[in-house]
């Protein structure tokens, strides 16, 4: 056995000497070896939990999810989602076979097959994402897989629906796995939030169930029932004796559900929800078996409440490969499919729902406060932010180069910090360097130092650089299109030969650092305009984060202002709160500046508010000033007492008046401002008129 070709370890990029499932990158090159397969891909059935994250993430948007697909295979050479750490499979026809390739199944070009290994481990191009199911979240595309000899192939059978084989197959060899341990069994309770995915649990059940056996489904509230019609009424009612919609996440209100139903001697719990392993361990009698069909659910957690609860069980994990579970598998398919193909349709949206979070690490270190720990200070309540935060996390464990990419002020240097802090260099040195900021004469001295009397004026011995002080551990690179063309060239030698020479020096000096970079200009345009190496980009970008804005991530500006309030707050020993209209205001605002203006302006208003309370007024006053110092408020004539207090409807009038030759300043065209100050172009011209602008 030829363990680099068998397993695939060939085509494996980033980091190396791993197998193609834990690498973070795969070379997905259209060229085959001579032991290898290629297949033209057609359809893709994406993981269920990786299916739901992408859609909550492009908000449902049809060209979103197709883009955030493509991503996802652009960045690693396959579709293995960094933050659900989750694949898939496909289907397709094969168009080439190396000579070398050990085709035992007589496999021949044009043949029709499924891919029967997850996506995570399988090299994959996809030119074009053409369709979307939502029903068997599944996509059409045009594209190609690359093959190694001990992934297995199933040929796809004419009188089978291929969304259904793919459906089915990738549940593993659970189903059949499942269906072996119901023999003999007769009350049976399956747990789930995808009607589809509970008919083929239950209906494996089923097929080998006494006459006299009970199954009994268990379905969340927030289920997704895309399939609907009298066909799958018919087809649930046949398989499950009792159907119960539940709030899964609450155990003991649906153990109270079951009343006289539990408990059971076989209970499976396919539901992509992390956190709804206890009702299947309560509702399981003593010497029972639980099977857990999602990897997503916690087989630990399992464990210590059987210890808590004193029963004895026989738990189970989702069953991998397993020997002919394909047949079993389209057996089932075949059988269920007449009343699936009849079944209509929906078209739900996600519930983007905290509460049911996708990822099952995301679910366990919020319970345990892990969370808080390995992201410190960080402040996110946004799915947006949130995402981002779980691919971060992620690629903190894989020893790879990150991009960090971002508007100016999002966050770029805390989200290094947290890779870092995360990463198994975490007890290594980590040097941070602004390369905008250092003298175009000294930077190289400054990343890789120099020898004894190399610079005028040095009469000390010779000097580390930031490379050599950084080694075993990580650097961070800020700004990192800055650097000059003959700084690239030198950086780029660094990564290649991992080694360099101090300036005047004759000895290599070898290093093994991680490269953080991070950037607010867009560098392929750069490179374009031939100010940044296209070579060094693709060393340094091997993974790319880009850090949402203020304004894709507006969701957060409330905690973000309570966490500046409370900061500040112990540094000046001032005490300040904001009422919630001057926060709701703040979110509607623009934030060029992203959290770092924020978090100035918060500063600026803790020591200009005149009382405890931050009121709406006082931060229009912060951040419109120019509109309230041109006398929002006009001074008394000569001949009013200077004392009188104006009426509240004056100053209104003048604050408005103010505004809108504000805003006619600034906009030109009545349009433009009417737009701008939320009016009618009519409501306008009768105001500009009114004021006299």
């Amino acid at each position: 056995m030829n363990q680099n070709l068998d397993f695939g370890i060939n085509r494996v990029l980033e980091p190396q000497y791993v197998l193609p499932v834990s690498a973070w990158k795969l070379d997905n090159g259209r060229k085959i070896m001579p032991f290898e397969l290629k297949i033209a891909v057609n359809k893709i059935h994406i993981e269920g939990t990786s299916f739901k994250q992408i859609c909550l993430e492009a908000n449902d948007n049809d060209e979103r999810i197709k883009q955030k697909i493509m991503d996802i295979v652009i960045r690693r050479g396959k579709l293995h989602n960094p933050v659900t750490d989750t694949g898939g499979l496909f289907c397709g026809f094969i168009t080439e076979i190396g000579a070398e390739y050990p085709n035992d199944k007589g496999f021949e070009v044009g043949d029709r097959v499924v891919c029967n290994a997850s996506l995570t481990s399988i090299p994959l191009y996809i030119d074009k994402v053409t369709a979307i199911d939502r029903a068997f979240g599944q996509v059409d595309v045009e594209g190609y897989a690359i093959l190694y000899p001990l992934v297995p192939l199933v040929r796809k059978p004419e009188d089978v629906p291929i969304n259904l084989m793919l459906f089915a197959l990738n549940e593993s060899g659970t189903l059949l796995k499942i269906s072996s341990t119901a023999v003999g069994k007769k009350k049976f309770l399956v747990v789930g939030n995808n009607q589809l995915t509970n008919i083929f649990y239950g209906y494996a059940i089923k097929k080998v169930a006494r006459e006299d056996a009970e199954i009994v489904c268990l379905l969340d509230k927030k289920a997704y029932a895309v399939l609907k019609g009298s066909s799958i009424e018919k087809l649930m009612t046949g398989i499950f004796t009792e159907v119960k919609r539940v709030d899964i996440l609450k155990p003991l209100e649906c153990l109270a559900d079951l009343d006289t139903k539990a408990p059971f001697d076989l209970s499976v719990n396919c539901a992509d929800i992390p956190g709804a392993e206890t009702i299947n361990i309560l509702a399981t009698k003593k010497g029972g078996t639980v099977v857990f069909a999602n990897l997503i659910n916690n087989y630990n957690i399992a464990l210590y409440i059987t210890e808590s609860i004193s029963r004895q069980l026989d738990i189970r994990c989702a069953d991998g490969y397993v020997e002919a579970y394909d047949k079993f598998d389209i057996e089932i398919v075949k059988e269920l499919a007449p009343y699936i193909e009849s079944a209509v349709e929906t078209s739900e949206q996600l519930d983007d729902d905290p509460a049911y979070p996708i990822n099952r690490r995301t679910r366990l270190q919020e319970v345990s406060g892990q969370r808080k720990t390995m992201l410190e200070d960080f402040v996110c309540e946004s799915r947006a932010m949130a995402a981002v935060l779980d691919e971060i996390l992620t690629v903190s464990k894989y020893d790879c180069n990150v991009l960090i990419t971002g508007e100016t002020g999002v966050g770029k240097e805390k989200v290094a910090n947290i890779i870092y802090k995360n990463s198994n260099r975490k007890m290594q040195p980590f040097i941070k360097v602004n390369c905008a900021s250092i003298s175009p004469t000294l930077i190289e001295a400054e990343f890789f130092g120099c020898e004894k009397g190399v610079l005028s004026g040095e009469n000390s011995s010779e000097r580390k650089g930031y490379f050599e002080l950084a080694d075993n551990g990580a650097i961070f690179l800020d700004d990192v299109g800055e650097l000059s063309q003959d700084m690239q060239a030198k950086l780029l030698r660094v990564i290649q030969d991992g080694e360099f020479y101090r300036m005047g020096g004759t000895l290599p000096i070898k290093t093994n650092v991680r490269i953080m970079s991070a950037t607010n200009r867009d560098i392929e345009e750069l490179i374009e305009a031939g100010g940044f190496r296209r070579d060094l980009y693709y060393r340094l970008n091997v993974v790319r984060i880009k850090v949402p804005s203020l304004k894709e991530r507006a969701g957060d500006i409330p905690a973000l202002v309570n966490h500046f309030l409370k900061m500040y707050g112990g540094k000046f020993d001032m005490k300040r709160t904001i009422d919630r209209d001057a926060v709701e205001y703040l979110k509607q605002c623009d934030w060029p500046g992203n959290i770092r203006e924020l978090e100035n302006v918060v500063q600026r208003l803790m020591m200009s508010a005149n009382n405890e309370q931050i009121t709406l007024i006082d931060v229009m006053k912060e951040l419109h000033g120019d509109i309230f110092d041109s006398s929002a408020i006009e001074p008394p004539l000569e001949n009013e007492n200077p004392d009188k207090v104006m009426d509240l409807e004056k100053m209104v009038q003048n604050f408005e008046k103010n505004i809108l030759k504000h805003a006619c300043e600034e906009y030109g065209s009545t349009r433009k401002i009417a737009k701008a100050v939320g009016i009618s172009q009519t409501q306008l011209v009768r105001k500009k008129k009114k004021y006299n602008l």
